[in-house]
């Protein structure tokens, strides 16, 4: 059987069979901004890679950081899913019915107040991205091999309004990962990690 570091199928099957026995969090939202984020992931180069976006400087938050594309839910979005697929198509122009959802894992809150649900999905590659200037400064490809390796993750902790985050962090050429994607990102590797 391929390795599913470097089939999709393999990958795909995998992933449904952690994810069916995956018990999520139950977080409430609250008060909180409810959003949603897509992990898009693809096969280049006989490997699979973890697709990421540079946040613009001009964005409302986050600024300049690495993270998943996705956002905040509209009010016509009829459910999380919709929010992830339509907020990926405005980021980085993949239409959602391009995507193939493979899984919802455990949502979060974020120190600024983000109820964040995140999805698993494939995503199409090679593929001409229409990249969002307002939103996006460039698009980032990362192999999914190169994230598992402990060598390039590092744990840390940041103060935030007189709490203490536990902060993962992934490093990757000049890029670090960090924040929010760092922690859904160390999450998922670690669902993966014990059946690979």
């Amino acid at each position: 059987m391929p390795h599913p570091l470097e089939d999709l199928n393999t990958l795909r099957t995998l992933i449904r069979h952690v994810y069916e026995d995956h018990k999520k969090r139950v977080l409430p939202a609250g008060q909180n901004t409810q959003a949603a984020v897509l992990i898009p992931l693809f096969l280049k180069e006989q490997k699979i890679h973890v697709l990421l976006t540079k946040r613009t400087e001009s964005v409302r938050t986050h600024k300049g950081q690495i993270a998943f594309p996705g956002g905040a839910r509209d009010a016509e979005d009829t459910d999380l899913q919709i929010t992830a697929l339509r907020e990926t198509e405005e980021e980085i122009g993949i239409p959602g019915k391009a995507v193939e959802i493979l899984a919802e894992t455990s949502p979060m809150v974020t120190p600024t107040q983000f109820h964040v649900t995140p999805f698993i999905g494939i995503v199409p590659y090679p593929f001409d991205w229409k990249i969002n200037p307002y939103e996006t400064e460039s698009i980032i490809e990362i192999p999914l091999s190169h994230l598992l390796d402990e060598r390039h993750h590092r744990k840390g902790f940041r103060m935030w309004q007189d709490r203490t985050y536990e902060i993962h962090y992934f490093d990757y050429q000049e890029h670090t990962v960090w924040g929010v994607t760092g922690f859904i990102l160390y999450e998922f590797l670690e669902e993966l990690r014990p059946h690979l």
